[in-house]
């Protein structure tokens, strides 16, 4: 499929925010001069599923994977293959939702969690508990998908949490029906976007909740034709801050995804240049490995990384792959870099304004 759109939100790719995303195009670009329909690719960092998403529609079977559990239900929300009986139990979850119910809240178990009440009002804790209530009662796993899929993304809009990049409180005074109104304003979105005949899911996808070293180890060797991420980038986001509070409601624990997720302002800020640096380049050098193992000889590799600033000094991305490639299998056949700094922004201010670049990595197995 050659990509015509300019927007960076055509199909599913605008059904949730998130943090330091590619554009489709990019990835469309990659898959046709590398791939071939019918082949496999993996992206071992998937983020919202971009990749997952422009793989399945141009026939390309695509695995995912992703440590941060909302990741994994964007990706699945926006890579399913929809049918119009999906489409048509949207609606009618929607009539539901919209139909007067007298008590609708008796038995409705708000969930408890740390600072709940600092960051959401009393009105909203209950109309968020209502859909959860809703939205579990459905049986069908692709709407299912769909319906934590615009949950999720009205979270931040219904809390008292400033913005998606900022996170500090204020007081919003959201009237009651907020919730209802985002959240069904959402599924007419999708429904709308799913019911075009523009653009047709036609290959397999599968989404990993996992960490990306460990269940990179259980492929086998040579099990893909072709590998495009973008990795996290180092002491730039938090992405488990970025969805903490989806996290509490939609019942994980934000923890194992701060304790481990590669890279993380949380851990990398309290470190040392040298000692953070050193961090990252053994986690990704130990990917790289694996990654050349699973994918075939003389397959591509494709890296989308930002520079990140360590204890007041910036680390260039691009140095610090091609010195993880001196020791893999991982040929660099081309550089592109750009300025960051208008593309993105971040939660942290003094990171924002620095001067940082992004770097598309094209890189050959020759194992």
């Amino acid at each position: 499929m050659k990509a015509t759109e300019t927007s960076s939100t055509y199909y599913t790719h605008g059904f949730h925010p998130y943090p330091a995303k590619y554009p489709p195009q990019l990835v469309n670009k990659y898959i046709n001069k590398f791939c071939k329909t019918g082949e496999t690719l993996i992206d071992p960092f998937c983020g919202s599923g971009t990749t997952i998403v422009e793989g399945v529609l141009n026939g390309i079977n695509s695995i995912g994977i992703d440590l941060n559990p909302i990741a994994c239900i964007i990706s699945k929300a926006k890579s399913n293959k929809y049918i119009s009986t999906d489409i048509r139990l949207l609606y009618d979850i929607i009539n539901e939702i919209n139909a007067p119910t007298e008590n609708k809240y008796d038995n409705i178990e708000i969930p408890d969690f740390p600072n709940r009440d600092h960051w959401f009002q009393t009105n909203i804790c209950y109309e968020l508990a209502y859909l959860k209530y809703i939205i579990n009662k459905v049986q069908n796993n692709n709407v299912k998908d769909l319906l934590n899929c615009a949950f999720s993304s009205i979270i931040v809009k219904v809390s008292n949490q400033d913005s998606e990049v900022r996170y500090t409180a204020k007081k919003k005074n959201l009237p009651d029906g907020t919730v209802n109104k985002y959240f069904i304003d959402t599924l007419l979105f999708y429904a709308n976007t799913l019911s075009q005949k523009k653009y047709q899911v036609q290959g397999d996808y599968q989404v990993f909740h996992s960490d990306t070293l460990s269940k990179l180890k259980q492929f086998k060797e040579n099990e893909f034709d072709f590998a495009m991420t973008s990795p996290p980038y180092i002491n730039t986001f938090d992405y488990y801050l970025y969805h903490k509070q989806r996290m509490h409601w939609l019942d994980y624990d934000y923890m194992p995804v701060r304790k481990n997720e590669i890279g993380n302002h949380h851990r990398i800020d309290s470190m040392d240049f040298t000692s953070a640096k050193a961090e990252y380049i053994k986690q990704m050098w130990e990917i790289m490995n694996e990654i050349s193992r699973i994918t075939k000889p003389n397959s591509y590799y494709i890296l989308v990384v930002g520079d990140g600033i360590v204890d007041g000094n910036t680390i260039d991305m691009s140095q610090v792959f091609s010195e993880i490639c001196s020791h893999s299998s991982f040929q660099i056949q081309n550089i592109e870099s750009k300025n960051l700094s208008e593309i993105t922004r971040s939660f942290n201010k003094k990171f924002s304004k620095a001067s940082k670049k992004e770097h598309i990595i094209e890189m050959i197995n020759k194992k």
